[in-house]
């Protein structure tokens, strides 16, 4: 049987879904009638063909592995006792069929169901039954690796948007710091591009408000929490004064339970449990006073007349999860505000990161620390050095979290 020309060759595969059908090779087949001669003289002349179909009347009979045929073609006398014989001698009762219009995804799973032998020996590719041509394993391999990096890169495009977006809801607050403070430091470093920290910064006529939030998760998760969280936020401003912080992480808590259906276990309308740690603070710059209210976020306090800084109060009860009560009051805490008074708030991806020669957690010792240590060094200058000690501590070690930061000099 006279058979045309065999070359395998890389294929584009569209944006369309792929099938069997888009994975088919046309290649030379034998009928089960052909002998083993004729089968030797196909692999001699086709020194690509991996294996070879067997056809009778237009339906799948069987394959023959190249390998195993000329490995057993090789051995002594063989070529003299089967040259004539039936190639159904070597041949593979068994192969892999699969319909044209199977889904990649489908073609991976009965590959896989298959065993190893549809990846080295290929499988048959069929219409109705009827023989269309062969499908190679490694074909199926790389229409896999190559969609799954064309998803990748698609992901990736859209999650380096979305930190465009993230970062310009952000942005209004960082302007208004810089308008607003004279000496202040913010680092804001999500861990995946787009990240679960979240700060915002509004001026009134007799002070500021500075919220700061860690929530749940990290990359796409926590971004979309941070979302639910501003919005959350401008309906508490709406509802209470800003010198009122404990009120805002009441009317915040209600917010994001509302909007995730977050209440008690019989109230409960979400399979979720999301919400954040968070701590709200105002400076009223007329009486010179620092107003707080914290949900499992601290900070410090370092008073200009002092050499230790303070630890502030903070609450054991995050901000909108299932098990925090929907009419929950955080504490109001007050103090005096002093010239040259230095106030720092984080979020625990600094303090929880591991390092070190112990590979133990930072810790809010060594923070406290540096703030004692290089007080009298401007904000930007101490933000400068916490974050060298922070990665000179981290080291080798993977990224745990976001991690943000805020400061301010009085």
């Amino acid at each position: 049987m006279e058979t045309p020309p065999f070359t395998l060759h890389t294929r584009a595969f569209s944006s369309r879904p792929v099938t069997a059908r888009s994975l088919c090779n046309d290649v030379p087949y034998v009928s089960p009638d052909a002998d083993n001669a004729e089968v030797m003289a196909l692999f001699t002349s086709h020194k690509l063909l991996i294996s070879l179909p067997v056809v009778e009347q237009r339906r799948p009979f069987g394959m023959i592995n190249r390998h195993i045929f000329l490995s057993q073609m090789s051995r002594p006398f063989f070529r003299e006792l089967y040259d004539r014989k039936s190639c159904i001698a070597f041949m593979d009762k068994n192969p892999l069929l699969i319909e044209a219009d199977s889904q990649l995804e489908s073609v991976a799973r009965q590959m896989v169901a298959s065993g190893d032998k549809s990846v080295t020996d290929g499988f048959m590719i069929t219409d109705n039954g009827e023989y269309l041509g062969m499908g190679l394993g490694i074909d199926v391999i790389r229409t896999v690796s190559d969609l799954q990096a064309r998803q990748h890169q698609q992901i990736m495009q859209s999650i380096e948007y979305a930190r465009v977006i993230q970062e310009a809801m952000l942005d209004k607050s960082q302007q208004t710091m810089a308008n607003q403070l004279r000496d202040w430091c913010l680092m804001w470093q999500p861990r995946d591009c787009v990240g679960g920290d979240f700060y915002a910064f509004h001026h009134y006529g007799h002070g500021w408000l500075m919220v700061m939030a860690d929530c749940t998760g990290h990359g796409v998760p926590g971004a979309f929490m941070t979302v639910i969280l501003s919005s959350a936020l401008e309906k508490a401003l709406a509802n209470c004064e800003p010198d009122r912080p404990e009120r805002l992480l009441q009317h915040i808590n209600l917010a994001i339970k509302q909007t995730l259906g977050q209440f008690n276990q019989s109230q409960q309308t979400s399979l979720s449990n999301d919400g954040c740690d968070a701590m709200a603070l105002f400076v009223d710059t007329q009486q010179h006073r620092l107003v707080w209210a914290g949900g499992r976020l601290s900070g410090f306090l370092l008073s200009a007349d002092s050499e230790n800084a303070l630890l502030l109060d903070s609450e054991r009860v995050g901000i909108g999860y299932t098990d925090t009560p929907v009419d929950y009051c955080w504490t109001r805490h007050e103090l005096a505000l002093k010239a040259e008074d230095i106030f720092f708030i984080w979020t625990d991806g600094l303090t929880d990161q591991i390092g070190g020669e112990r590979r133990i957690m930072f810790g809010r010792r060594r923070i406290r620390m540096l703030l004692e240590a290089q007080r009298h060094q401007p904000m930007k200058q101490l933000c400068q050095s916490l974050q060298e000690t922070w990665l000179a501590w981290q080291g080798d070690e993977a990224r745990r979290d976001d991690m943000s930061w805020f400061g301010f000099r009085y």
